[in-house]
């Protein structure tokens, strides 16, 4: 199945250059701090709706619904409730991102008259986001319900943590606790110096991240994405790992771009990484990616289906789950699967697993891990093509990798496993000559992302 996914990106210079700064000035300016909440929820609406009308309207009725919901004096003590408040944003999260999926699978929509039966659920334009708002509101239906938000914030309040656009489209996954205290002290929250410097440290970076290493990366193995025959035995090498770090750059530097924008305005959003491709198992693995759906997941899903108690079965579950999230379609379920089997094999070999050199720990999961990531790359017509032809190079029409795409993988590598980003991106220095030399190595760095600003693609992670 495919989608067409509207498109919003805090890559572009509309984005940069004009929306940030003036709802940045507009935040800050004196006089209208009471009305802050109001603020950030009609900048945050305006965002979301450069993606559709629809859409946006898509997210203000999930914020009312459950709100109106969860504010009920019952709530708390009816099961019911909570249900009547999480099940029709799931109703549109399965309308918009599953329907279609179920129809195709169910039915041949090759026959015109099928499909025109069904074009209602068909021809949809999945919102930019949906799955990371859709988690937010469920959670906070749930905290509530389980009695770990004792004090309801005001409607403002609550449509300001569901809505606001730095994580609006690609998270992180926020829980009410993340931001409460700040969404509560918003009206009185002076201009930090410091914030603003880690804010524009993360942007700086995270821009970097994605324009300069993910969407170099996907420049080079376009070719193959298109058409897998073209791969031969030493391509595929380059190909699995060329999207392993695509894929992570590219979310990572999303990620990096929330918790600057995050900082502008006095937020501090978790983060969502913790080196993952440093890990020495899949199941550390999934401790360091995308860590806010991985502790969601545990929280709302694991642990309520009994946890270690029945770990196999669970893990099974939970995995299938993770990879619909990612996506509608075999491949993404497949993808789960793969990595439930990798977490349960380590689970019954660990004695031995964990026993292994640390580098061979790491270097074994970092290269399964990227093998599962073709199940992105393609559907499963073109794993099969990919597969057949790096196990029969010379039946293929291989073009092989050039010097240069060789030396942007190395590049990739390099600052992947050598490079602390988060150090950088704090933008914090013990003396005069050390943040100058880093503001102006920030600087330099931000020119260049500008320089090919305009070949930046939409973040892949827009579509979950």
């Amino acid at each position: 199945v495919e989608w067409n996914v509207a498109s919003i990106s805090a890559a572009d210079f509309g984005f940069l250059f004009a929306f940030l700064p003036l709802v940045f000035v507009l935040f800050y300016f004196p006089g209208v701090t009471v009305l802050r909440p109001y603020l950030l929820i009609a900048a945050s609406l305006i965002f979301y709706s450069f993606a559709g009308i629809e859409h946006a309207i898509v997210l203000v009725a999930d914020i009312v619904w459950v709100y109106f919901i969860v504010t009920r004096g019952s709530f708390r003590r009816s099961d019911a409730m909570l249900y009547a408040a999480i099940i029709p944003p799931a109703i549109a999260l399965a309308y918009y991102k599953y329907a279609g999926f179920l129809i195709t699978s169910a039915f041949d929509i090759a026959v015109p008259e099928t499909r025109a039966q069904f074009s209602l659920f068909l021809d949809v334009l999945l919102p930019a986001g949906i799955s990371f708002f859709t988690f937010q509101v469920i959670s906070f239906a749930i905290d509530r319900h389980r009695g770990e938000i004792d004090v309801l914030p005001s409607l403002p309040t609550f449509a300001t943590f569901i809505s606001f656009f730095p994580q609006l489209v690609a998270g992180p996954i926020l829980r009410y606790h993340d931001v409460s205290g700040t969404l509560l002290t918003l009206k009185s929250l002076r201009m930090d110096g410091d914030k603003i410097a880690r804010g524009v440290g993360y942007i700086c970076i995270g821009l970097a991240a994605e324009v300069l290493i993910a969407d170099t990366l996907s420049h080079y193995i376009e070719p193959y994405r298109n058409a897998p025959e073209l791969v031969s035995q030493f391509t595929a090498v380059y190909v699995v790992f060329a999207y392993s770090f695509q894929i992570y750059f590219d979310f990572y530097g999303y990620s990096m771009i929330a918790i600057g924008l995050g900082a502008l305005f006095g937020f501090s959003f978790p983060h969502n990484f913790n080196r993952p491709y440093e890990a020495k198992s899949p199941q550390d693995f999934w401790r360091r990616w995308h860590m806010t759906l991985s502790f969601w997941i545990k929280d709302y899903l694991y642990i309520p289906l009994g946890g270690n108690k029945a770990y196999v079965r669970n893990i099974v579950i939970v995995m299938a789950a993770c990879g619909l999230w990612h996506g509608a379609g075999w491949t993404f379920i497949f993808w789960g699967l793969y990595h439930a089997a990798l977490v349960v094999t380590y689970h019954f070999t660990r004695n031995f697993w964990d026993n292994l050199p640390t580098l061979f720990q790491v270097a074994i999961t970092f290269v399964l891990v990227s093998i599962g990531w073709i199940l992105f790359l393609y559907d499963f017509d073109g794993v099969y093509t990919f597969i057949l032809h790096a196990a029969n190079s010379a039946d293929s029409q291989a073009s092989l990798p050039s010097l240069e795409m060789w030396i942007a993988l190395g590049v990739a590598a390099a600052i992947c496993f050598f490079v602390n980003f988060e150090k950088f991106a704090e933008n914090k220095s013990n003396n005069l000559t050390g943040s100058f030399i880093l503001n102006v190595t920030l600087a330099v760095l931000f020119v260049v992302t500008l320089i090919f600003l305009d070949r930046s693609e939409t973040f892949i992670y827009f579509r979950f």
